[in-house]
């Protein structure tokens, strides 16, 4: 394989992905999706605040396509550590009434630029909804992460 791991395959370790039944409101969502990078120091507690007042502030801007949410907030907002983390949820929280949501991606970008090769690796993934679906009805973060391996490095295989 030509290529090899792309920088979202690189971020997005195992350690990073969780799966969830389910959780009572978006709220809870966010804190359990940002979990492992408040424990590994990647972003402070009060990224996960910022994140979460400025949904209340500016609505679900975060529901970026059906079925998933990419809650970030600003990198002055407690961000250490250019990361990213990824939380499935068997049953969907809505970020408004006809907004499930089963996928959340917290990003947390240092500056204006670091994280958008991550977003360009996102897109390769998200930009299909069978894709999107597959993620979903994994059972396993190791799952997850070959999908998202696969999706990300189709380009440089073919």
């Amino acid at each position: 394989m030509k290529g090899g791991l792309s920088l979202l395959t690189k971020l997005l370790t195992k350690d990073c992905i969780q799966l969830a039944n389910f959780v009572r409101s978006w709220q809870e969502a966010i804190h359990l999706a940002a979990s492992p990078l408040v424990q590994q120091h990647k972003i402070e507690q009060r990224y996960v605040e910022a994140i979460i007042q400025s949904i209340e502030h500016y609505g679900p801007y975060v529901v970026i396509t059906p079925k998933v949410a990419i809650p970030h907030a600003r990198p002055s907002d407690g961000v250490l550590e250019l990361a990213i983390s990824l939380l499935r949820l068997q049953k969907p929280v809505f970020f408004s009434p006809n907004q499930p949501v089963y996928l959340l991606i917290v990003l947390a970008a240092i500056d204006n630029a670091s994280h958008l090769q991550v977003l360009a690796d996102l897109a390769l993934v998200l930009q299909e909804p069978d894709q999107i679906d597959d993620l979903i009805a994994c059972q396993h973060a190791d799952m997850i992460w070959e999908k998202i391996k696969q999706y990300t490095t189709k380009e440089s295989t073919e």
